[in-house]
Parts: structure tokens; sequence; C-alpha cells
């Protein structure tokens, strides 16, 4: 007697090695998922680490690998049934389904514009595909419900310490990066859904407190990089050229890859977007000719060797620059730009001005500990130090850069231009 054979279909990664996708091919075959595959997770972070170009598509299944192991486990656990282990896996594999050409960096140009941003639109196409859903035995409303984060068991992918998508991308982005695996498995495998909250258990706190120290390194050495922070302000600067010199439908943006975004960029009438363009294919970014720091870090990283100037303020200062509207908006950005362009005598398109990062990025939510019998505590109560330590690691990270290119970056870092820049720039922190 002869058994049936099933036409199994898998794929190999190389952070999980075999992906068992058979039965999610209804959503995978689709033109919004396949285009993932033509998004790069980190933008344009490949201008310094060559190997990241590793894309939303992979980073999608990887996700949805570690959300489809979760939620067997909770499931076996009684955490949670079997539908919504089943819908909390397809929801890690649509999760980025929403990500325009690359992703938040032109995001914030298109939130600006058309007032969404991937999540909203992620909706949308979910709306639009729920036949698919309702195919695979999936309530589209259900769907939509872990996209909007009203469902608590959506946490198993979304949640900023935990989730199956958090960590993926950091095992993922740390492996094409540094070369390092930050090893989650055990921290993973004591993660719990309880009374709608994710938690983990109390024998996993220093795994847990080593992960958020993980994520701030990232944040330090790959996703806050310099060059890469430029990069992206100038593919910033490009999109939001381009959508006013050549209107587009917002789906029809929305539907752009990143290579067909660099296409628009190099065929674009407006000559400084082209040039902008040509100077990223070639790696000739700006440089930092003028940079805002908190006064007790002025010092680290001033180079007197090079064309640049490091001025100090005070905390209070440094935290209304974060806070400033006019330097939280790819609009008032440029008109920032236009500003110290005038002060300093410099010509259309050449200041580049990179914002101080929010404080959020360096000091994680706090995260729930499972006790047993006890109450549950807090990361906090045990290591209260902890997140005073990665605060002080964000101040000192905070910087505001105000960059040029090579030909305009002698003049603009004249302390006297300088401090007048600084002067401006502290001004847009005062209500008018």
């Amino acid at each position: 007697m002869h058994g049936r054979v099933h036409n199994t279909k898998i794929i190999f990664d190389p952070i999980w090695g075999i992906i068992d996708i058979t039965q999610h091919l209804p959503m995978i075959d689709t033109p919004e998922f396949q285009a993932l595959g033509f998004k790069y997770q980190l933008g344009v972070t490949s201008l310094l680490f060559p190997s990241a170009t590793h894309t939303r598509k992979q980073h999608s299944f990887g996700a949805f690998r570690r959300a489809s192991d979760l939620g067997l486990r909770w499931q076996q656990q009684g955490m949670i049934t079997a539908d919504q282990a089943k819908t909390m896996a397809a929801f890690a594999l649509w999760h980025d389904i929403g990500h325009g050409p690359f992703s938040h960096v032109a995001e914030a140009v298109t939130k600006e514009r058309y007032g969404r941003d991937h999540n909203q639109n992620g909706k949308l196409i979910i709306e639009r595909m729920a036949k698919i859903l309702e195919v695979m035995g999936i309530d589209p409303a259900e769907m939509q419900r872990f996209f909007a984060h009203k469902d608590p068991v959506s946490l198993g992918v979304s949640d900023k310490n935990l989730g199956a998508e958090k960590l993926d991308y950091l095992s993922r982005d740390a492996y094409y990066t540094l070369g390092e695996k930050p090893g989650v498995e055990y921290l993973a495998h004591h993660t719990y859904l309880i009374d709608d909250q994710i938690m983990v258990d109390e024998k996993v706190i220093d795994q847990a407190k080593s992960i958020q120290e993980f994520y701030v390194k990232m944040y330090k050495l790959v996703y806050l990089r310099k060059n890469s922070i430029i990069a992206q302000r100038m593919v910033q600067k490009m999109t939001s050229a381009l959508l006013q010199g050549v209107p587009m439908a917002e789906e029809q943006f929305w539907g752009l890859t990143d290579f067909a975004l660099l296409g628009q960029f190099e065929t674009s009438p407006d000559p400084l977007v082209r040039a902008y363009y040509q100077r990223l294919m070639n790696r000739d970014l700006p440089k930092t000719a003028i940079a805002l720091r908190p006064n007790q870090f002025a010092s680290i990283g001033d180079r007197i060797d090079k064309a640049q100037i490091t001025l100090g303020v005070n905390e209070t200062q440094m935290q209304q620059l974060v806070a400033a509207p006019s330097l939280s908006s790819p609009q008032g950005l440029e008109q920032a730009e236009l500003q110290i362009e005038k002060l300093a005598g410099l010509p259309a398109g050449s200041i580049v001005l990179l914002p101080p990062p929010t404080p959020e990025r360096f000091v994680p939510q706090d995260i729930t500990i499972f006790t047993g019998s006890r109450a549950p505590a807090k990361l906090s109560d045990y290591f209260s130090g902890h997140f005073e330590a990665l605060r002080e690691e964000g101040l000192s990270y905070m910087t505001l850069r105000v960059c040029t290119f090579e030909p305009h970056r002698q003049k603009l870092s004249q302390p006297d231009i300088a401090e007048a820049v600084r002067a401006h720039l502290l001004s847009l922190t005062t209500p008018h």
C-alpha cells in the first residue's frame, strides 16, 4: 500500500534553516507580498555594510517562523487558541506588507503628504485581500484587529521588546552587519502571554536585560551610524522634491519598490534630485561640519584634523531640539536647511540637516517578569540602574549634525558661522 505524498513547499533561510511555507502560499503568492523582496530591510545601510542587502520579504519569513513556534508553545500552554495562533503567524507574515519604498525613511515624507503610515496602508491592503484570508480560514476582521494592535495576542509579533518581528530583525540585522547573533532563543522560549501582557520568566532576567543592551549597541553601531543616516536624509530629500515636482497618487507611490524609486530619482526632471542621486550612487556623501551635543559629551568625537566643529548645549536645550516640531518633519527640516544655507552664504541644496534621535530609541520599554505565585514584577525592580545607564547612553549619542559637501565644509565650520547656526537652531525650539 502506497502512502500519499504531499507537495511540500519549503525555503531556506540563513537564520532559521528550512521554513515550511506550504500552508501559507495563498498569502505569499501575491504582488503585495512579493514586492517586499525588492525592499531592503535596512534601506541604504548597505552603503556601509555591503552584506546588509536582506529584504523585508526575508524578514517576514523569519518573523513568521518565529511567531509560528511561539504560537504553538502558547497554544500548548493554554494561553491562546489554535485560531489565535494561526492568525498570529499570518500577521507576522504580512506585518510589513504596508511598507513603501525605503520604508521608514520615505514614510516620513508620505505621512506628511498623504497622512498615512505603513500600518494604516497595511490595513487597506488587507481589506483588498480579505478573500485570501478567508480561503485560509482566517477572519479578516481579526487580522485587522492585529494590525491595529487591539488584540493582545498581536503582542507576540509586535511587542517592542520581545515580539517575533523585533527578535527576528534584531538577529537578522546583526548577522548581516556585525556578523553577530544576539542569542534570543532561550529568552523566546520563556516568553508568555498572561493577563493580556507579554511576560518573561524570572529565570531569563539576565537575558532580557542583555537583549535591551544589544538593541542599543545596534543603534549605535548600525541603525544610527553617521553615514547611514546622512544617506537616509538624502533619500528623504529626494523623495520630497520628487513628489513636489511629479504629483503621484498615494497608492502609486506605496506600490513602488526601492529600485523603482531610485529609477524615479535618476530620471527626475529636477536637476538637484538627479545630482543627489549621482552622489548617492558614488557614495559621495555630505560630511559633518557642525555638531551640537550635550555639554558633558561635546568633546567626544571632536576632530581638529577635519573641517568640523562641535558645540555644546545643555541637556534641556538638547531635549528641546529633539522635541522641536520644526526638526521633526521633512518639510520643517527643509526650511531649516534653507535658512542655514542663507546664514552661511552657501548654494541651494548644499546643507543636509540630521536631527538628534529620540531618547525612546535608547531607553526601551520596561519588561514584565513572571514570578510564579508572586505578583508580576518589572525588570526595573531588579535593575534600577539598567534603564538609567541606557538613558545616559542615549544622551551621549544625541547629536544634531549640520552636514555639507566637501567644497563648503571649511566655510560652514568657521566658529562665527557655527555659532550663528547654533543660535538659529535653538531659536526653533522657542514657541512663536
